[in-house]
């Protein structure tokens, strides 16, 4: 994952989180303005549950005879006091008046009283409407209305109703929290996000030191082949001149001479097969050949080489056929051919200010056939024909290996290489390798 995708994800994260969180935090502040409204009304309730239990208690104790300015100290909701006479037991204990005053009847003394709940009612509150109804049965709540309440009192001879409707205050809510919410979701998801960059910067540490390690073996590998071949070379120059003065010495009947000339011969061959035998030990490691996929190798590269590619102003692009994204192989092996052709492309577009590398695949029969296409120079002419030759190379600074262990690779996974020119300018290399089958080359 490079750093402009791990700052898009950020980004896209915060967002996410912020824009939740927000919504959170609005419904948080409309359910306190409901619950405030709720305890609002329970509180009004309770004081009205209080008034009716007074009128209650107060009703059988009197005569009607009582002094109405002293009744009135004790309970100012009772505004008159009157006899009555003849009214039947079982009539109406209620009779109202308007919407908060109303009569309360004890026919057993032939009695009334005028009961005022205005006052409390009116005071000061945060509803749209409130009512009291007289009657168990409460008002059609307003379908306008956002919150509706609605109880009815627990006194038998005064079952009244109380209900109330609200509307949310939308835009009074406090917004301070807001912005602290986004600057703290910044700065957790920013030290989050700086965590995980450091754990893929080490992890590509390791991963680069794995791999040019890897690449370092390799490479070694083909010095000592290299090496080896060279010294066959004049050791069999050496055996043919040590055998022609054998020779020439035995037609002397010099047998000292001869004996030492053999002891020579010995040791020679001796050297030879130890350095056969040492080469064969280099290039014969056994290596099991499975499904890999052409889409991760080509992605590890390009994030091991992402430094050198955005100096070089170098973009990537691939199109992998469905039927052709698998391929037998290593895949630490291919990781190092695709590596060592990337970094050959991105060096030869060094004086382009945008150069760019293409990767792409199609299925040929048993065999995946990869191109690589750069808006390079070239290869020239010279470099078509020695390119797999060892230690040249086509840069003063290459020792000229890269290119032997690409197709020493290849070769080793049952592939093949062929370098050539795009007819609109630029390298093209095509990659010859077999379809996900896993075997096992010696």
């Amino acid at each position: 994952m490079n750093s402009q995708k791990l700052i898009r994800r950020t980004l896209v994260l915060w967002i996410i989180l912020c824009l939740l969180s927000s919504v959170l935090l609005y419904a948080e502040q409309i359910r306190r303005q409901f619950w405030e409204r709720d305890r609002e009304f329970s509180a009004l309730f309770s004081t009205l549950s209080a008034l009716l239990t007074q009128n209650e208690s107060v009703l059988p104790l009197l005569n009607g005879d009582e002094d109405l300015p002293a009744l009135r100290k004790k309970f100012p909701q009772i505004l008159a006091l009157e006899k009555t006479d003849g009214r039947a037991l079982d009539a109406a204990r209620v009779e109202p008046v308007n919407a908060s005053r109303y009569w309360l009847y004890n026919p057993w003394r032939q009695i009334r009283v005028l009961v005022d709940a205005g006052p409390v009612l009116k005071t000061a509150h945060s509803f749209s409407h409130l009512q009291m109804s007289l009657s168990a049965i409460g008002p059609e709540p307003s379908s306008a209305a956002f919150w509706h309440w609605q109880r009815t009192f627990s006194q038998p001879t005064q079952p009244f109703t109380l209900s109330a409707e609200a509307e949310p205050h939308w835009l009074q809510v406090s917004w301070i929290p807001f912005p602290l919410l986004f600057l703290g979701w910044a700065v957790a998801i920013g030290t989050g996000s700086g965590l995980v960059w450091q754990r893929l910067q080490r992890q590509n540490a390791d991963r680069r030191a794995r791999y040019y390690q890897h690449a370092r073996l390799n490479t070694l590998g083909e010095i000592t082949a290299g090496i080896v071949h060279e010294i066959n070379q004049p050791l069999t120059a050496v055996q043919t001149w040590i055998q022609g003065a054998q020779r020439q010495l035995a037609q002397d009947n010099a047998q000292t001479a001869s004996r030492a000339l053999d002891a020579a011969l010995i040791q020679t061959q001796r050297i030879s097969e130890l350095l056969t035998r040492f080469r064969e030990h280099v290039i014969q490691e056994k290596v099991t050949l499975r499904a890999t996929d052409l889409a991760q190798c080509w992605q590890q590269v390009g994030e091991l080489l992402e430094h050198e590619r955005r100096a070089e102003h170098i973009t990537l692009s691939h199109a992998f056929a469905p039927d052709a994204s698998k391929v037998l192989a290593d895949r630490l092996w291919l990781e190092q051919v695709l590596h060592n052709l990337l970094s050959n492309a991105i060096q030869a577009q060094q004086d382009h200010p945008r150069g760019w590398v293409h990767i792409s695949s199609e299925r040929k029969g048993d065999m995946t056939a990869i191109t690589i296409a750069d808006g390079g120079p070239g290869f020239s002419p010279e470099a078509l024909q020695n390119a797999f030759m060892p230690f040249y190379s086509g840069r003063k600074e290459g020792i000229g290996l890269g290119m032997t262990l690409t197709e020493s690779l290849m070769i080793r996974m049952n592939g093949s290489i062929t370098l050539g020119n795009r007819p609109q300018g630029g390298a093209q290399i095509v990659l010859q390798l077999a379809n996900d089958k896993e075997t096992t080359d010696g």
